[in-house]
């Protein structure tokens, strides 16, 4: 599974383990590597804002631009193409840029099939239900 997250202006790619049930956010566009973890959805906006800022420092320390420069002609920065390809897939699904950011701001569930585990589980918290409520 893998999903975007807009954290700070900035995205970021994460997936889920499937075997820990562990996010993994990895910002793109940035002169370094970045990354955060996260057991729940909710916790991956905090989580990201948290690594972004610890980033953001180390850069200031040591007077560093913290976005990637692009490769080639015309200068920029890679952010700016990865919007450009944001702005793509938004006039496709017939949004804004802005509307598409804003729907990406949001932590995304999980869709999954339960597993066996949780069925079970699932069954024995409705017995309980049934006969001890």
């Amino acid at each position: 599974m893998r999903d975007i997250l807009i954290v700070g202006g900035l995205p970021a790619v994460v997936t889920l383990d499937p075997l820990t049930f562990v996010f993994r956010g990895v910002f793109v566009g940035l002169d370094g590597n970045v990354d955060f973890y996260a057991t729940r959805p909710s916790e991956l906006p905090e989580k990201g804002a948290e690594a972004l800022r610890v980033f953001l420092a180390a850069c200031k320390a040591r007077n560093k631009h913290p976005l990637q420069r692009r490769k080639g002609t015309p200068p920029g920065f890679v952010l700016e193409d990865i919007y450009a390809q944001f702005e793509a897939i938004a006039e496709e699904r017939g949004q804004t840029l802005e509307s598409f950011v804003q729907e990406q701001r949001r932590p995304f569930v999980p869709k999954r099939e339960p597993s066996d585990f949780e069925k079970l589980m699932a069954r024995q918290e409705a017995l309980d239900r049934q006969y001890f409520c």
